[in-house]
């Protein structure tokens, strides 16, 4: 029924949902608590796993899923650099920082509210 409806409406209409489902997804990524905090952390500066992890007070693997779930929907960039800390001197290792789609979906979301 849903998708009958959606072919009768008119071009911009059926736009306009697309749109809507897609903030929706998105809003549904960023707002999930962990993920929130995360984008929080990064947004103050740039990090490494290992301190987010410890500023969070999480697992390391369950930090690792969220920061690789806002990688996928483009709500983080990482780029691999060598290590200077003690325990990992000359390693490559990721560090994590916000990309603009953050600020995007937040105003959107302002927007139709």
């Amino acid at each position: 029924m849903t998708k009958f409806i959606t072919v009768l409406l008119k071009p911009k209409i059926r736009d306009e949902m697309k749109i809507d489902k897609e903030l929706l997804k998105d809003v549904h990524v960023l707002l999930h608590p962990i993920r929130y905090r995360i984008v929080e952390l990064l947004e103050e500066k740039p990090m490494y796993i290992n301190e987010i992890s410890k500023a969070l007070g999480e697992e390391r693997r369950l930090v690792s899923y969220h920061l690789l779930t806002l990688e996928e929907h483009r709500f983080l960039n990482s780029k691999y650099e060598i290590s200077e800390q003690s325990k990992s001197k000359g390693k490559a290792i990721r560090k994590y920082e916000v990309t603009g789609k953050v600020e995007e979906v937040i105003s959107a979301l302002k927007s139709r509210f």
